[in-house]
């Protein structure tokens, strides 16, 4: 590996910031008082960490520079190479695995590259009733994808994909490798291929990788550190490692002819867990590429490249101990003869990351128990150390601003800072304790075993093997200092150890807390609970509709009224695009019955519909099966101010929904980032008829009354709308007062003046039918007192929106 000027300044900086810091803990260590042994030891330890701290650090500010000079290039998709996208599964949950697929069909239509491009699904999924679910949710995908199942898991993941390639890897140039749980653009995959083309001494390219959103505490704190820390260091490591890149083993394209070199991972000799099979394979696999002359690079944009996170702490820390087993291999392979000096860093860098947990230990414990003595002067290089964990979140944090223009997305941004740090915080020592328990098991000679993705743990661990670890430790080093320290020795050892201890004591709660949902979804549970209610009683039939009626002259029945709805903002988009939109999404899309009328009126439309209510995405999909329309019509359990992997859509349309996000201004943005370049965005929901600061206390009352019984982010009126979305850049088309064809003095209407109040005074809106009530009464008398407005917006999105996608998304991921 070649000196260049970039990376001769890395290691210097790198090397200065580690040998500062080792010199500050020098002086903190009392010499004459320590033995010389310790005091050595000390040093080294704290040396080693603060190296590849410093490293790190200065990585993240390498990307930080790298993406402030990057420009996109268009690349030119002339290829037409024979490429295999191939899925590796195995005991994964079929249904999303499925629609994934289903999905990146038809953008390889869309792209024209389906003629060159072939899906295989490689399944090593074992026990009957599991390969039954899994060949039953792939089957109506079986013309266009080719799905085998190994009867034997032979070498696991690399024996899968050996096996395809003794099969069918002389029939094609290259092979796109994918997890079940990735996910994967068309056009992401295009331009790699373009690129792999312009270089035939490319032989892998590993695409950055974005956490999609999670729903326990967990996985977004995974996905957070992701979007603050992943640009930085994918673009430094990107531009530090040049045509030695590294592999991560999936969502990477790699050249088949390059491949054909490590179809064939060498056997470790002895026995696990430092013998036998090589567990992480795909260092391996990209330091033997590169040793055999081909490129490897990385591309740093994680754009149109996802995958999921464990969605538990039991599960993040199966799947980590099988991974410290699998880079601890990499100590016997690191000295293999040929390999590129950068291939030997990044399995150096794996080995460390484990082997890191347990000099943090060693030095807590040294230091805190007096064993080595030291003065204050020595916590300065600790909190240096620490203060070199927070450069690559600030180098993220600093990315993500120089993007945005305006101070409330700023002020988010350095919230969601505050929360990352703050739950990594409590989360690290319980991960130190888990790695260094990994290394000793390892370096005890304990097997982990290899277990996929599919069967990995759901349930928490208990987390009281912590909690003790805990006591020991500041039994061990509190009680040594009591009995022959002094105050100062004691305090210093106190803060030291305390930061680490506390959430090891608290490891049992902690655990249980970060692995539940994110929030206790209001808005979520009312839904789940209400929906067959609102069926049943908006009587809208095949409509399918849980938004109100609208009785235009010419309707004389409910499913005809619940409909018309959809007809308007059918007449309103095609009007305003000139032309049938080609591709469709609802945001809040209940259970589909907006969708399906929709797609009878526009029969070559893909359309989606994104609703946070679980049991919605159920009864959607039966609907959709029901009605034959499942090929077309895709239902996402999300929610929809938060990325999906749903493609943009030219008409975005929310039938009373706008109204749960917290403000305007937030679902303006996330429609924004929903919609292609000039898109239309359509708006049927309650707006308020004037100012919030024009209404007497009595009509104020009475829309508080209204959000706080259907568990709405806001009420804005129409005009904040308009504003809102004319700061973002959108234009406006068309609006319209739809409460002249609201019917308000139903029977059901006055014996609700009578009964809701009730309700809402004896507080039984906690329940969601009487906050349904509740909530409904009080908009029927805020219409009638003209204080509410039943309307229909549509804007256009301004033709840049992909420029605001890198920079508003960011913020709102970030939180």
């Amino acid at each position: 590996m070649s000196l260049t000027p970039t990376r001769r300044m890395h290691l210097l900086i790198s090397l200065l910031v580690a040998l500062f810091l080792v010199g500050l803990l020098w002086r903190g260590i009392d010499l004459p008082a320590t033995h010389p042994a310790l005091a050595g030891l000390i040093l080294t330890l704290f040396a080693a960490n603060a190296l590849w701290l410093s490293a790190a650090a200065v990585t993240a500010l390498f990307g930080m520079f790298a993406i402030r000079r990057e420009h996109t290039i268009q690349q030119a998709a002339t290829t037409n190479d024979r490429c295999a996208i191939l899925w590796l599964v195995c005991g994964e949950p079929a249904e999303p695995l499925a629609r994934r697929i289903r999905a990146l069909l038809h953008d390889l239509h869309t792209t024209d590259q389906a003629q060159d491009c072939t899906i295989y699904v490689l399944s090593d999924t074992q026990g009957k009733d599991l390969i039954e679910a899994e060949r039953a949710a792939l089957a109506p995908l079986a013309e266009h994808i080719h799905w085998r199942n190994r009867e034997s898991t032979t070498d696991r993941k690399p024996g899968n994909l050996s096996d395809w390639f003794d099969r069918h890897g002389r029939d094609y140039e290259t092979m796109l490798v994918l997890d079940a749980d990735s996910g994967f653009s068309a056009a992401r995959l295009q331009s790699m291929r373009a690129r792999m083309a312009s270089q035939p001494e490319l032989g892998l390219i590993q695409a950055a990788i974005r956490l999609r959103p999670g729903s326990s505490r967990l996985a977004e704190m995974q996905r957070l550190s992701g979007r603050l820390c992943g640009p930085v260091f994918a673009h430094g490591l990107a531009c530090l490692s040049g045509d030695a890149g590294n592999y991560w083993g999936h969502n990477a394209l790699l050249r088949v002819a390059a491949f054909a070199r490590v179809a064939r991972l060498p056997v470790l000799s002895g026995h696990p867990p430092l013998g036998g099979p090589i567990l992480s394979h795909d260092f391996i696999e990209a330091a033997l590429i590169r040793a055999a002359g081909w490129h490897v690079q990385i591309d740093p944009v994680a754009l149109g490249s996802f995958e999921d996170s464990p969605m538990s702490v039991a599960a993040h820390l199966q799947r980590d101990r099988r991974w410290a087993q699998g880079n601890l291999q990499h100590i016997r392979l690191i000295g293999r003869a040929g390999l590129h000096p950068a291939s030997r860093l990044h399995l150096l860098a794996g080995i460390h990351s484990y082997l890191s947990a347990p000099i943090w230990l060693a030095l807590v414990v040294l230091m805190g128990s007096g064993a080595v003595h030291a003065n204050v002067e020595a916590v300065w290089a600790l909190l240096g150390a620490l203060g070199l964990l927070l450069v690559p979140k600030l180098a993220g944090l600093a990315t993500m601003r120089r993007r945005l223009n305006r101070p409330a997305g700023k002020r988010l941004l350095w919230r969601a800072l505050g929360a990352e740090l703050w739950l990594t915080t409590l989360f690290a020592p319980i991960n130190m304790i888990r790695r260094t328990g990994f290394v000793l098991a390892l370096l005890a000679g304990r097997d982990s075993g290899w277990k996929p993705s599919g069967q990995f743990e759901t349930r928490a661990g208990g987390g009281h093997a912590e909690q003790l670890t805990g006591f020991a430790v500041f039994a061990a080093v509190i009680t040594p200092q009591m009995l022959i320290g002094t105050n100062t020795a004691v305090a210093l050892s106190g803060a030291i150890v305390l930061p680490v201890v506390l959430p090891l004591l608290a490891a049992p709660w902690l655990i249980r807390w970060l692995d539940r949902p994110v929030k206790d979804d209001a808005i979520a549970r009312y839904y789940d609970a209400s929906t067959r209610r609102f069926l049943v009683v908006g009587g809208s039939g095949r409509a399918l509709a849980l938004h109100r009626p609208l009785w235009a002259p010419g309707i004389n029945t409910p499913e005809s009224a619940a409909a018309h709805a959809n007809d308007l903002i059918a007449s309103t988009a095609t009007k305003a695009l000139g032309r049938p939109p080609a591709r469709v999404c609802d945001l809040g899309c209940g259970v589909g019955g907006s969708l399906f009328h929709l797609a009878r009126l526009w029969p070559q439309a893909e359309l989606s519909g994104i609703t946070i209510s679980a049991k919605q995405v159920i009864l959607a999909r039966e609907h959709a099966a029901h009605l034959r329309l499942s090929e077309r019509c895709r239902f996402v359990h999300s929610d929809f101010t938060l990325p999906t992997s749903i493609s943009r859509a030219d008409l975005i349309f929310a039938i009373e929904s706008h109204v749960h996000v917290d403000s305007a201004a937030r679902f303006l943005d996330a429609a924004l980032n929903h919609l292609t370049p000039g898109g239309v965005l359509i708006v049927v929901d309650d707006m308020l008829d004037r100012e919030e600061n024009g209404l007497t206390e009595t009509e104020r009352q009475l829309v508080t009354v209204f959000r706080r019984g259907w568990r709405l982010g806001h009420v804005s009126p129409r005009s904040t709308l308009l504003a809102e979305a004319t700061a973002l850049g959108f234009e406006m088309l068309a609006e319209r007062d739809l409460t002249p064809l609201l019917r308000l003095d139903r029977l059901r209407d006055r014996i609700l003046r009578v009964v809701a109040p009730l309700a809402d005074r004896m507080g039984l809106t906690r329940y969601p039918f009487f906050a349904n009530m509740v909530g409904g009464n009080a908009l029927t008398q805020s219409y009638r007192a003209g204080i509410m407005q039943y309307g229909l917006v549509a804007l256009r999105a301004p033709e840049d929106a992909l420029v605001h996608d890198r920079g508003a998304t960011a913020v709102r991921d970030a939180a």
